[in-house]
C-alpha cells in the first residue's frame, strides 16, 4: 500500500488562521453583513453604503466567500445563514461584538514566545491593568456567555426555578450568567461582585434588560470580599477560575459552599479540557492564553474540578452541554 504523501499544507493553513479571524473582524467592524442583508449586494453597493474604498471592500468579500460567510453569483454577494443569523447588527441574534475579543487579544499572541522564554505574561488581566481592559472584555464576550446562561436555565425544571430567590454572580461582568435567572424568576435578586471599575457595565446591561431593580452590588477585590454564609440558592463562578489560577480558584469554591444554602447550586462555566489535555483544541489554545494574560491563571479538567469540589463539600457534581466552548459544571451543596 502506498504510503500517503505528507505535505506541509496544515502548517501553511494553520499559520494563516490568524489571517481568518481577522478578515472576519474587519467585516464586523465595518458592518459589511448589515450592510448585504439591507440589500447592498455588489463591492461598488457596499463601498457606498459603509463609505470604503470598492478595491478593498471588494478584496474582503472574496475572501468572507471563500471563508464561508458569504456567496457570490457573479458580481452579487449574499450572506450564508451563519453569517445571516449571527452577524447582522439589527437582529437579536448578533454576536458580532465576539470579534473584538480577537482584536483586543491578538496582539499579545505576537509575544508568545517571549513570554514563554522569560516566564512572564504579556500582561496581567488580574492585577490593575487588567481592571481597565475587564469592562471592555465582558461586553466582547455577552454573546457567547449570556447564550450559555440561558441555555442552563432553560435545562432547569420549573419546579427548581420556582425555589430560586438569592443568585450571587462572582465576577459579574456584563452580568451575562445570572441575567436570565433575573429574567425567568421575576422574585428573584441578583447581587453582583466585582471591581468597581466593571460594576457599571453590569448596570447598564442589567437596565437594558429591564431587571436593575433587583440587582445588587458587591464591590471589590475577590479574594478579600466575604461572600457570606448560607444566604444563595445560586452562585455562579463564570469563567473567572481561569484567570485566578488554582490556588485561588479553589478559594473561590470553597467561600461558594459556604455562601450557598443547604442544597444550593454552584455554576462553573470555563474551558475545560479533556483529562489527558489532548483536546479539544479551544480550551488547551485557552490555557495558552492564560500563560500571556495572567501570572497564575490555567485551565482545567473535569477530574480536577470532581476532586476540588468533593473536597470543598460539594455532593453532586454533573455536565449541562449548553452553546457554549465547554459544558457547564453544576454541583450541589
Amino acid at each position: 500500500m502506498a504510503k500517503a504523501r505528507v505535505t506541509p499544507m496544515k502548517i501553511v493553513n494553520d499559520l494563516w488562521g490568524a489571517r481568518t479571524a481577522l478578515a472576519l473582524a474587519a467585516a464586523v467592524d465595518l458592518d459589511v453583513f448589515t450592510a448585504i442583508a439591507q440589500g447592498k449586494k455588489t463591492a461598488a453597493d457596499v463601498a457606498k453604503s459603509l463609505n470604503v474604498s470598492q478595491r478593498g471592500i471588494e478584496r474582503l468579500l472574496d475572501s468572507l466567500t471563500g471563508i464561508g460567510y458569504l456567496t457570490k453569483r457573479n458580481s452579487r454577494y449574499g450572506l450564508t445563514p451563519t453569517a445571516d443569523t449571527f452577524l447582522v447588527r439589527t437582529k437579536h441574534t448578533y454576536v458580532g461584538a465576539m470579534a473584538k475579543e480577537s482584536q483586543m487579544t491578538l496582539p499579545m499572541w505576537m509575544q508568545l514566545a517571549d513570554v514563554i522564554r522569560n516566564g512572564k505574561p504579556a500582561a496581567t488581566v488580574n492585577a490593575e491593568e487588567g481592571r481597565k481592559f475587564f469592562p471592555e472584555l465582558v461586553k466582547a464576550i455577552f454573546p457567547m456567555t449570556y447564550n450559555g446562561a440561558l441555555g442552563l436555565v432553560h435545562s432547569l425544571p420549573k419546579a427548581k426555578l420556582k425555589k430560586i430567590s438569592r443568585v450571587l454572580d462572582v465576577a459579574a461582568g456584563s452580568g451575562a450568567w445570572s441575567l436570565p435567572f433575573a429574567q425567568h424568576i421575576p422574585n428573584a435578586r441578583v447581587t453582583a461582585v466585582d471591581y468597581p471599575e466593571v460594576t457599571p457595565v453590569t448596570r447598564e446591561y442589567a437596565r437594558v434588560f429591564g431587571v436593575a431593580e433587583r440587582y445588587d452590588y458587591l464591590e471589590g477585590d475577590l479574594r478579600q470580599l466575604d461572600f457570606g454564609s448560607q444566604q444563595y440558592d445560586v452562585v455562579i463562578l463564570g469563567h473567572i477560575i481561569h484567570s485566578e489560577g488554582e490556588k485561588w480558584g479553589r478559594d473561590l469554591i470553597n467561600k461558594s459552599y459556604k455562601a450557598l444554602k443547604p442544597g444550593g447550586m454552584l455554576v462553573i462555566a470555563e474551558m475545560v479540557p479533556n483529562d489527558s489535555r489532548t483536546g479539544p483544541v479551544f480550551p488547551l489554545l485557552f490555557g495558552v492564553m492564560m500563560v500571556l494574560a495572567t501570572e497564575e491563571g490555567d485551565v482545567f479538567t473535569m477530574a480536577q474540578y470532581k476532586q476540588w469540589l468533593k473536597q470543598a463539600g460539594f455532593k453532586g457534581v454533573k455536565l449541562v452541554k449548553v452553546e457554549a466552548p465547554s459544558p457547564l459544571i453544576v454541583a450541589t451543596r
